[in-house]
């Protein structure tokens, strides 16, 4: 929960840890300048979400008609009755019992809000229902053949 920024530097460090382990060079102090980069992002999302945080009574308060996941049209109150009825510990498992996340957004809309209702109904924090998994393809990315040496 860091960010593009933080998963654009995440990314090239996992991209140098793998040249290394390949045996390839890889330039000097960049794997520190990466780390540094995502340290400092690391720190800035601790201190948003003690400076901002989700308001756990505003989700408690909702109807249980309101609706949660425009995709699949799943309201509030299936996710409380997944979390409560249905025994969904963790947000992956109330979206196998409802949906929510499943339609064409992937939970791009609705993920945080879905965690937020979940743990709010189980009286956990945020981080102990997790996140919805990404789904294949996250983003189509052209493959283009490397150009092999004659």
């Amino acid at each position: 929960m860091l960010g593009a920024d933080a998963a654009e530097l995440t990314g090239e460090l996992a991209a140098l840890a793998a040249l290394a382990d390949l045996g390839r060079s890889v330039p000097a102090g960049r794997t520190g300048a990466l780390r540094r980069g995502i340290a400092r992002r690391t720190r800035l999302a601790a201190a948003l979400r003690r400076v901002f945080p989700v308001p756990t009574q505003l989700v408690r308060d909702l109807a249980d008609t309101t609706v949660l996941c425009r995709c699949e049209l799943v309201t509030v109150g299936e996710v409380r009755h997944a979390a409560t009825a249905l025994g969904a510990p963790e947000i992956n498992r109330a979206k196998a019992f409802t949906r929510v996340g499943m339609g064409r957004c992937q939970g791009r809309f609705c993920g945080f809000a879905g965690a937020a209702v979940l743990a709010a109904a189980l009286g956990c924090t945020m981080g102990e229902v997790s996140r919805l998994r990404g789904q294949a393809p996250v983003k189509p990315v052209p493959i283009v053949p490397a150009e092999v040496p004659a």
